[in-house]
C-alpha cells in the first residue's frame, strides 16, 4: 500500500499568524533584534517566553551529547516559536537558532492574554497553529525516522519547496551536511542519494545548493512502501 504525504504539512512555517502582527507590536513588549546564529531556546535549558517572529528565519532542531544535529523545521515571519514557553518555566525540548538576523517580539502570559482580549479569535488560531506544528513533529517522528533514506530526502525536499515563493521555487540553499541533519542520514548516504538523483535528472547540485529539476519524479519518491 502507498501512503502519500499530507499536502498541508510543510517544513517552513510562514504567515500563519499574520492577522495578529500589529497586535503583537502593540502588546507592550519591546521588539528585540538578534544576529545570525543566536540561540533563543536551548534544549534542556529553562524557557519562559515565546517569540513572535517579525523578520528573518529561525531553524528548530535537536542535538545529542555528540553534537549531532537533527533539523525539525524552519520558521519565517509572522509565526510564533519557542512554544515550550506556554507551559511556564520548564526545560525546552528543542533548540531554536537564527539562520539570518531576526527581529522578534518576546511574548509572555500577560502579552498573550492582552492580545486575546483585543481579539478573542487569537487563542483559537493559536491552537490551530500549535496543531500545525504538532502535525509536523508527528510526521517527522513517524516517517522521517523509519523510511528509507531516499524517501526521507524526497519528503524533505518536497515539503521544503512547497512553502517557497515562485521566484525561489526548487532552489534549496543547503549543504549536504544540512540535508543529512534534516533527514537523519549520514553525509555519505546523502552524497550517494544525491548522486543517484542527479544521474536520473531529478536534481542538480552546486556548492551549498540543490536545484529541483523534475518535481513529478521527486514526488513519486515520496511514496512510502508499507
Amino acid at each position: 500500500m502507498n501512503t502519500f504525504i499530507d499536502a498541508n504539512i510543510s517544513y517552513i512555517l510562514e504567515n500563519n499568524l499574520l492577522a495578529y502582527r500589529q497586535l503583537m507590536l502593540n502588546c507592550g513588549a519591546k521588539p528585540e533584534f538578534f544576529p545570525r546564529h543566536s540561540i533563543l531556546s536551548s534544549s534542556g535549558a529553562p524557557i519562559t517566553k515565546l517569540y513572535f517572529l517579525l523578520e528573518g528565519i529561525v531553524k528548530i532542531y535537536t542535538n545529542n551529547v555528540h553534537g549531532y544535529i537533527r533539523i525539525l523545521g524552519y520558521h519565517k515571519k509572522n509565526t510564533i516559536f519557542a512554544m515550550d514557553g506556554l507551559i511556564g518555566v520548564s526545560p525546552a525540548v528543542v533548540t531554536t537558532e537564527s539562520v539570518t538576523p531576526i527581529r522578534v517580539v518576546p511574548i509572555g502570559e500577560q502579552e498573550l492574554r492582552w492580545v486575546n482580549m483585543q481579539n478573542n479569535e487569537f487563542f483559537w488560531d493559536l491552537s490551530k497553529y500549535y496543531c500545525t506544528v504538532l502535525r509536523l513533529m508527528c510526521f517527522d517522528a513517524e516517517n522521517q525516522s523509519i523510511s528509507e533514506g531516499k524517501v526521507r530526502l524526497a519528503n524533505f525536499l518536497n515539503l521544503y519547496t512547497s512553502a517557497q515563493s515562485v521566484d525561489n521555487k526548487g532552489i534549496i540553499k543547503m549543504t549536504q551536511d544540512d540535508l543529512a541533519s534534516a533527514v537523519n542520514c549520514s553525509r555519505v548516504q546523502i552524497a550517494r542519494i544525491c548522486a543517484d538523483l542527479r544521474k536520473q535528472g531529478i536534481i542538480d547540485t552546486k556548492r551549498g545548493q540543490i536545484l529541483i529539476k523534475d518535481f513529478p519524479a521527486l514526488a513519486k519518491l515520496m511514496q512510502i512502501e508499507q
